[in-house]
């Protein structure tokens, strides 16, 4: 509960300081277990005028103009606007009101929206890095929030996850995200334990391309409320979480933040059955400019693993068919691997495991869910990469 009571108080002291001082600019925050993915709140005098980021930012977008307005995105007008400085998407909505495409109650439900689903990523029981960019030039909006009710809907988001029972998720997941798209495994086993209506809808659904945001609104039901229906079918296996990527920017990329930069450093190779753990690292590693190369089958990726040649492999120590052990020393016995940096990832981190990874020639043992800060010092140690200048960034709310 500590550590509950910690992100939230950190979070409404930045939000209230920003109020009191009537400031202009941007809050940066960066989610403790992402560091790759931010979030961005933008203030005018004081005001919260929107917010933005993470993973999926051009689904979101969508996803409120289909909710509140979906009209606009047949205006052959506001399809064709050109490329608008950051946030763009504050940019096109505020110019939509003012030529009247769009009325302020229809601009307000839409930012509401986008807010909404970034608070939700304040569920992350350890508090998140804070960084203000004051003097940001945010041309008058159109929409105004209180930071009093921005507040209160993180208390009452949280109060929902708490006693909905709804943490289970985080031990099922340790990287949930509503961004996650829902996937029925065995239809069959679903359908002798729901009614006909609901595998219908279940199956249609959830193939693996909708988001749980985009479950949640087709279903006209509140996310918590649609994650505790879920909850017993995810911890039986019958519907798993898959990570899909996020739209293209239907204006091109100016506007959008750099925040996967094309691999030109090298590769790193994530050999584990789980899918949540690739992306773990993707999001890591991408901004240091590496390519990763994720492989959910380790007896079907030899083949791709001796094409590439990955400049460091992490590896999962216990897999269907086969375990990181046996998969390390094969490796070390094949010349394009001998010198290799090779990690182990394990949930098991005992002496004795430790002890024969190193016999099996593994260079290093990391404990999972793999550590941000920890995989970085992986790096630096083996492959010598330095913390790009824009994450030492100093931080004007950073708390101990």
């Amino acid at each position: 509960m500590a550590t509950e009571i910690t992100v939230i108080t950190k979070l409404a002291h930045d939000l209230l300081v920003l109020q009191q001082q009537q400031s202009t600019g941007e809050l940066v925050i960066t989610p403790a277990h992402s560091p790759a993915v931010q979030w961005r709140l933008y203030f005018y005098l004081g005001r919260l005028v929107y917010a933005t980021g993470g993973s999926h930012r051009v689904r979101r977008w969508y996803r409120s103009i289909r909710q509140y307005c979906p009209d606009l995105l047949n205006h052959p007008e506001f399809l064709t606007m050109p490329p608008t400085e950051e946030p763009w998407e504050m940019y096109r909505l505020n110019y939509a009101v003012r030529q009247g495409w769009v009325t302020t109650p229809q601009a307000k439900a839409i930012i509401q929206s986008s807010v909404q689903e970034v608070i939700f990523a304040f569920v992350d029981p350890i508090a998140p890095k804070t960084e203000w960019f004051p003097g940001k030039f945010i041309a008058q909006p159109s929409v105004f929030l209180s930071i009093d009710q921005i507040l209160q809907d993180i208390q009452d988001l949280r109060a929902q996850w708490l006693t909905g029972s709804l943490a289970h998720l985080q031990e099922l997941f340790p990287c949930f995200s509503p961004d996650l798209a829902p996937n029925v495994r065995y239809p069959e086993h679903l359908k002798q334990q729901v009614s006909n209506g609901v595998y219908y809808s279940l199956t249609r659904l959830m193939q693996g391309k909708k988001t749980l945001w985009d479950v949640a609104i087709h279903l006209k039901k509140p996310l918590p409320a649609l994650l505790r229906s879920l909850l017993p079918l995810l911890r039986q296996g019958l519907i798993e979480l898959q990570s899909i990527p996020d739209l293209p920017n239907p204006y091109g990329e100016v506007g959008l933040p750099v925040q996967h930069a094309r691999a030109t450093k090298g590769l790193i190779a994530c050999i584990d059955d789980s899918p949540v753990i690739g992306q773990i690292m993707e999001q890591l590693l991408t901004p240091y400019g590496y390519e990763v190369l994720t492989i959910l089958n380790p007896l079907q990726g030899i083949a791709t693993l001796l094409e590439r040649k990955p400049n460091l492999i992490f590896l999962d120590l216990v897999m269907p068919n086969t375990n990181g052990y046996e998969l390390c020393s094969f490796l070390r016995k094949t010349s394009a691997f001998q010198n290799t940096p090779i990690v182990i990832l394990t949930g098991h981190d005992g002496v004795i495991d430790r002890v024969r990874a190193k016999l099996v020639g593994a260079s290093e043992f990391l404990s999972k869910p793999p550590e941000p800060n920890k995989v970085l010092q992986v790096l630096e140690r083996y492959l010598s990469v330095s913390q790009p200048e824009n994450m030492l960034l100093s931080t004007r709310f950073a708390t101990t």
